[in-house]
């Protein structure tokens, strides 16, 4: 197991992706946090991680919430005793809202969580990390950061994932030295319980979807490979979902 003796933090961890990754790393042994807003999901992950043999921790916290991120790094700390990983998966969307019929709460919520979300958990693991001179932080982008595809409806999601792509580039620079390793994870479409209400998720299309599990393997192979290695921002689709493989 390439993982043993680490720990990690998992937002969003309670279904889909998030879970998947929380998971895959259990598997690889390490210790791992399972962070979510909804207590119930976040319970059931760390089940399974258990039922496995594994090792973890549910931790209800909502990641935009400063008092709440803080508290998920100190028990996190507490139960395991160090923070080698943190993956920032927590998300939400702007509900395939157009600009001009989306509230002012909504943008805030999305750019909250995403982003923000994403500043505060780097922000509360960031000390650990640069004493112990180590660590792997993984922040779930999305492929329309690098797509071009300016689609209609996600204004605030797009707005808050190429934030995010901004502070994971700068952050690679600035904790380098610390032996800090900083990457993003940029998926296409991923067959996911959000994923599955939208009005063109048909069975014929949601077959075409990447799997959580795949993201997780991405993320696996990330946070295991050497320190010498170098990796900024990596993007997976689904092969067989593009236009020009139709």
């Amino acid at each position: 197991m390439e993982l043993e003796g680490k720990a990690a933090i998992v937002t969003g961890g309670g279904t889909g992706i998030g879970e998947a990754i929380a998971l895959i790393l259990a598997r690889e042994g390490a210790a791992v946090a399972v962070a979510g807003r909804r207590r119930e999901p976040v319970e059931t992950t760390v089940a399974k991680i258990n039922q496995a043999g594994g090792k973890a921790l549910a931790i209800s916290a909502d990641v935009a919430l400063e008092r709440d991120v803080e508290r998920l790094v100190a028990e996190t700390l507490r139960a395991f005793g160090q923070v080698d990983l943190l993956v920032n998966n927590a998300g939400v969307d702007n509900k395939l809202l157009r600009l001009s019929e989306t509230p002012v709460s909504l943008w805030d919520e999305v750019i909250a969580t995403n982003l923000r979300g994403a500043f505060l958990c780097i922000r509360a693991v960031l000390p650990t990390m640069m004493e112990r001179r180590s660590g792997v932080i993984v922040n779930v982008l999305s492929n329309l950061v690098h797509s071009g595809q300016a689609v209609p409806g996600f204004s605030a999601y797009i707005a808050s994932k190429m934030g995010l792509l901004g502070l994971t580039r700068v952050l690679a620079n600035e904790v380098h030295e610390y032996g800090i390793r900083v990457h993003g994870v940029a998926p296409g479409k991923v067959d996911t319980p959000l994923g599955r209400t939208r009005p063109y998720a048909t069975p014929q299309e949601l077959a075409t979807r990447l799997k959580p599990e795949d993201v997780a393997e991405l993320v696996r192979w990330l946070v295991t490979q050497p320190p010498r290695v170098n990796i900024e921002d990596v993007t997976v689709m689904p092969y067989f979902a593009e236009p020009w493989r139709n």
